[in-house]
């Protein structure tokens, strides 16, 4: 069997990956983390091929001990012999995970899309993903728990100086004159067919990390329209919300594997979210305890 701190440093990479964010939250040294990882795929006689553009690292070879072996690697974490590890979205990860406890590494927040972090559950990378993206998120299932926190209405946000920022009672006619934001074809099909029936989700945006200057960012040129919600815009408060009603819900959830749910780790976890929760619906007047 494979060393808990050796694999963690590789499958902590592939989540992660850089060195240096492996390094500080396996509070170790770069160093230690390249040689565990030279280790682990030598032992597991597989090849790691680097992230490049859009695309993330990937895994090359036999799996299949890799795969008992991460089975084995997460059941130690949930009985408490090594950190456990969750991740979410931007907006929700500084909100829900500034008090979460030292047996949970917290990721960077910055994965875009559902594909990556469903993928990293799915092969017990993490154990636990705060997910942001109803209507869009998957159903309670044979393969995942899906436990709803809060929702909120989305809302088109712009630039304080945009020349629709304060005109009341606008009219599909106003929002066609001016480009909005998009992620990739596909990545949340459920909301991006409610805002193309109006005419938005125009102008693709191409990124696998979050960065502020190609969502919000973008917003700076007045012209730009994006789209959030209370929590969202906690991170961006210079942005304003247009008066248009999208006719969209987005919300907060805990997403696990199904085989985990009755895990006593994970239901800490799940109790700790909840009351958070609480407290994050009482400061907003449009945030719905669910």
């Amino acid at each position: 069997m494979i060393s808990l701190k050796v694999l963690a440093a590789l499958d902590c990479y592939l989540w992660l990956e850089h060195g240096n964010e492996v390094a500080i939250r396996l509070k170790t040294t770069q160093s230690t983390i390249s040689r565990h990882i030279k280790s682990a795929l030598k032992e597991l006689q597989i090849e790691l091929y680097p992230a490049i553009g859009s695309h993330y690292s990937e895994l090359i070879g036999d799996i299949t001990l890799l795969v008992e072996e991460r089975r084995v690697h997460q059941l130690a974490r949930l009985s408490g012999k090594a950190e456990k590890r969750i991740e979410a979205n931007y907006w929700s990860g500084p909100i829900f995970l500034d008090q979460i406890s030292n047996d949970w590494i917290p990721g960077t927040f910055s994965i875009m899309g559902m594909n990556r972090p469903l993928q990293l559950l799915k092969d017990r990378v993490i154990d636990a993903w705060i997910g942001s993206y109803q209507p869009d998120l998957p159903d309670n299932n044979s393969d995942w728990w899906v436990l709803d926190l809060l929702t909120m209405p989305v809302h088109i946000l712009v630039s304080s100086n945009h020349p629709l920022a304060r005109i009341k009672s606008l009219t599909k006619g106003d929002l066609d004159a001016f480009p909005s934001l998009a992620l990739p074809e596909g990545w949340f099909p459920k909301s991006e067919a409610i805002l193309r029936n109006q005419g938005l989700w125009s102008d693709t945006v191409r990124k696998k990390r979050y960065d502020p200057s190609i969502w919000e960012g973008r917003c700076e040129d007045d012209v730009t329209m994006s789209f959030g919600h209370s929590l969202s815009q906690t991170q961006n408060p210079g942005l304003v919300r247009l008066d248009w009603d999208l006719g969209l819900t987005s919300g907060e959830a805990l997403v696990v594997r199904r085989d985990l749910q009755i895990n006593p780790e994970i239901n800490k976890i799940a109790e700790y979210l909840q009351n958070k929760a609480k407290i994050i619906a009482s400061k907003y007047n449009d945030v719905i305890l669910a």
